[in-house]
């Protein structure tokens, strides 16, 4: 696996192993052992996909599955899609490079179950580390039957936050947030050959604060980065910090209109219209 490959070169041998993971049923409720059976209550579904929680004062809850707060069925975020979609959560330990999170077979299973369910759309909305491993799925497994990716404050191209000294990352977690280093995700992106289908819609949800280039944790330029843009991948502004970005009231309403639109490719002339909005007119 390339990002794997560019880890091993900085950090040493990564002993491969299949990262625990949770697919289950947030609305309507679904238990984790019971996903295989499934009874649609509407023809599509979210799957919402969390990021990086650091766990500095209990490095052992990185080997464990952990539902974070907008995957809870009380979550606004959840309350806003239920009317409309039948909705899924994924939670993954955090003990091996990201990529092998999106390369997970129960994470295959999951999708494949949504499939068998006869659910017409299968949307994944991933925040932060979440859309990365959302974006590597489909382009792993393109005919998995993943119909749109909303990558939310995702750091594509890496972010400067997993430059941390290594005394200050949680040994526990050391792989997976060196993964989430600018020179890692950018050599994988140079080498990796599974590309975006144009069969995928996919948008990135770009967050950052006022006279700021980033959201505090990931850069505008990460989280709609060159490659993507040459693809003609929308993107589309929320002014909110990273840890807000799947409860932020615009948010929230900017994901909810993605999922229930189509998404399509821009042009040249868009992309250059969004990038003054989003980068700024230096641009």
């Amino acid at each position: 696996m390339v990002a794997a490959f560019a880890i091993v070169a900085q950090f040493g041998f990564v002993p491969f192993i299949d990262v625990p993971l949770d697919f289950w049923g947030i609305a309507p409720v679904v238990a984790v052992n019971k996903m295989p059976v499934l009874e649609r209550k509407h023809d599509r579904a979210v799957v919402l996909i969390h990021g990086l929680k650091p766990q500095v004062f209990q490095p052992e809850k990185a080997f464990e599955t952990e539902v974070h707060s907008f995957q809870k069925p009380r979550a606004e975020l959840v309350k806003a899609l239920q009317d409309e979609f039948d909705i899924f959560g994924v939670s993954y330990a955090q003990v091996g490079p990201v990529d092998w999170v999106a390369s997970s077979p129960k994470l295959a299973e999951g999708i494949k179950a949504l499939r068998f369910a006869g659910y017409k759309q299968i949307i994944l909305v991933g925040h932060s580390a979440g859309g990365i491993i959302s974006r590597r799925f489909v382009e792993l497994y393109p005919d998995a039957g993943v119909t749109k990716v909303i990558a939310v404050a995702s750091p594509h191209l890496g972010s400067g936050w997993a430059k941390l000294p290594q005394q200050v990352i949680p040994k526990t977690q050391a792989y997976f947030i060196n993964s989430l280093l600018p020179d890692v995700r950018i050599d994988y992106h140079r080498a990796s050959e599974a590309k975006l289908s144009d069969s995928v819609q996919f948008c990135c949800v770009v967050c950052k604060l006022p006279r700021w280039d980033s959201d505090t944790t990931v850069g505008v330029d990460s989280q709609w980065p060159r490659d993507l843009q040459k693809l003609g991948i929308p993107a589309t502004l929320v002014n909110c910090n990273h840890f807000d970005a799947m409860k932020h009231e615009k948010a929230v309403r900017t994901i909810v209109e993605l999922a229930n639109g189509k998404i399509l490719r821009w042009t040249p002339v868009e992309v250059e219209k969004a990038q003054r909005i989003i980068f700024g007119p230096a641009r």
